[in-house]
């Protein structure tokens, strides 16, 4: 408790941190926080109009992203991991399936 009062004195006598100290601290504990899976991730990254095609099992399969989602035949999906599913017939990852996954730099 005493560091915190003592900075707390020192701030009100010569002044808090700069604007830009501020703003980087936040961009510090911004990229230090765990990241969180987005599950509109390929939406963020690719604009309304874009097509996924995958080719499964000899068929071709194709995914347009829109602002309400992603459209395959004829219904519109909030992710891509349930026409994943409904493609393969099992649990499937949409962005991995798609090929829409970040890929970490190594």
């Amino acid at each position: 408790m005493l560091p915190i009062l003592a900075y707390r004195i020192q701030e009100k006598a010569y002044g808090g941190l700069s604007p830009k100290a501020i703003a980087r601290s936040q961009s510090l504990a911004t990229s230090l926080r765990p990241q969180s899976r987005s599950r509109d991730e390929a939406r963020q990254r690719f604009k309304a109009g874009t097509k996924l095609i995958r080719e499964w099992r000899g068929k071709a399969h194709e995914v347009t992203l829109n602002d309400e989602g992603y459209h395959y035949i004829g219904k519109t999906y909030k992710s891509l991991s349930p026409i994943a599913c409904e493609i393969t017939g099992t649990r499937w990852s949409g962005p991995a399936f798609f090929g829409t996954k970040k890929v970490k730099a190594s």
